[in-house]
């Protein structure tokens, strides 16, 4: 599947993948230190399902560009879908901690995998854009500029982003497809069953999310 993608593309984002910790998980760098040199075995361990799920990732992305017949115009279309991701990471999740910004990147995900909702992530984040104040995600539709203005806290979206889709990271959620900050109270929120909270987000999950989900 990797031969849908130019190389150079695939290059790009194995590297991401493995890039190294940001100072923001510094949890991770102290429980690798604690640990010593046994570290290293889970770690050349873990790294063939890493790849594994990159495969999943080139998978996803053909998806996604299958009916796009000019190379370049594929890879532009794969990486729109990784930024959206990023930009629903950097604007809904920037000042959580990093559980919480990997919280929001996987609700993205499991909406994506649930056929109630669209099937690819730009569609996922920008859900009734149109609708001023009454879409998906706020981000989309408070008639503010979708451009990160903060260089960190955009770089640490798209690791946390590329992470996701590659499936280096747990769905921390348990299933989840929605969230709200602790500082409100949607109407939706007594239907669903609560399921965990990081940082000022509360997540939720559908009762039975089994009846439309898939898998990439």
């Amino acid at each position: 599947m990797w031969a849908k993608i130019r190389p150079a593309a695939a290059a790009a984002l194995i590297c991401l993948a493995t890039f190294g910790p940001s100072p923001s998980n510094a949890t991770e760098n102290s429980a690798d230190a604690r640990a010593g040199t046994s570290a290293s075995a889970p770690a050349i361990a873990d790294s063939g399902t890493t790849i594994a799920r990159l495969f999943d990732v080139a998978r996803y992305m053909t998806e996604i560009a299958r009916d796009v017949a000019d190379v370049s115009k594929r890879e532009l279309a794969v990486s729109r879908q990784y930024r959206c991701l990023a930009q629903a990471v950097y604007f809904e999740a920037r000042g959580e901690p990093v559980l919480g910004q990997m919280a929001v990147a996987h609700v993205v995900l499991n909406r994506v995998r649930d056929r109630r909702y669209p099937n690819t992530i730009c569609a996922v984040v920008f859900q009734n854009e149109h609708r001023r104040n009454r879409c998906q995600f706020s981000f989309a539709c408070d008639g503010r500029s979708d451009r990160a203005y903060n260089m960190a806290a955009w770089n640490q979206s798209l690791k946390i982003a590329l992470k996701a889709l590659a499936g280096a990271s747990e769905d921390i959620t348990n299933a989840s497809t929605h969230y709200h900050a602790t500082y409100v109270a949607p109407y939706w929120a007594s239907s669903l069953k609560k399921t965990v909270q990081f940082g000022q987000h509360l997540f939720y999950r559908e009762v039975v999310p089994q009846a439309g989900y898939s898998s990439f």
